[in-house]
C-alpha cells in the first residue's frame, strides 16, 4: 500500500497550520534565536502564515509559496549552525507536542537539512 503524502501525514492544512504556529511560538521563546524573530520586519502572524505557505507549498498541499527565496530571506542575516540547529530543535519540540510520528519527524528534518545550505552563514 502506498504511504499518503507528508502534508497528509502533518494533518493536512489545519494540522500543518496548527504546527506552524506551534514552531513560531517555540522560535519566539527559544533565547538562542528569538531576537531573530522579534527583530523581523513581519509580524508573528505574517511569519506563521509565510511558514505555512511555504512548507504547504513545499509538501504539495497546494498554496503557491509567494515569498522570497531561502536564499534571498536569509542573505545578509549569518546564521550560524548553532541557531539553525537550536531552530530545528523547535521544529522537533513542536512536532512532538503535535504527537507527529518519528517517521513523519524524520522525514520533514531531511528535507530540512537539505535546506541548510540556502540559510545558514549568508
Amino acid at each position: 500500500m502506498e504511504q499518503a503524502p507528508l502534508f497528509e501525514r502533518l494533518g493536512g492544512r489545519e494540522g500543518l497550520h496548527a504546527l506552524m504556529e506551534n514552531i513560531v511560538a517555540n522560535h519566539f521563546a527559544n533565547p538562542t534565536v528569538c531576537t531573530r524573530y522579534e527583530n523581523a520586519k513581519a509580524t508573528r502572524e505574517e511569519l506563521v502564515e509565510g511558514a505555512f505557505e511555504f512548507f504547504c507549498t513545499g509538501l504539495s498541499g497546494v498554496p503557491t509559496y509567494t515569498g522570497l527565496s531561502l536564499v534571498d530571506a536569509h542573505r545578509g542575516m549569518n546564521i550560524s549552525d548553532q541557531e539553525f540547529v537550536s531552530v530545528i530543535d523547535d521544529i522537533l519540540k513542536a512536532m512532538n507536542s503535535r504527537g507527529v510520528e518519528q517517521l513523519e519527524q524524520a522525514e520533514a528534518l531531511k528535507i530540512l537539512w537539505d535546506m541548510k545550505p540556502e540559510i545558514v552563514g549568508l
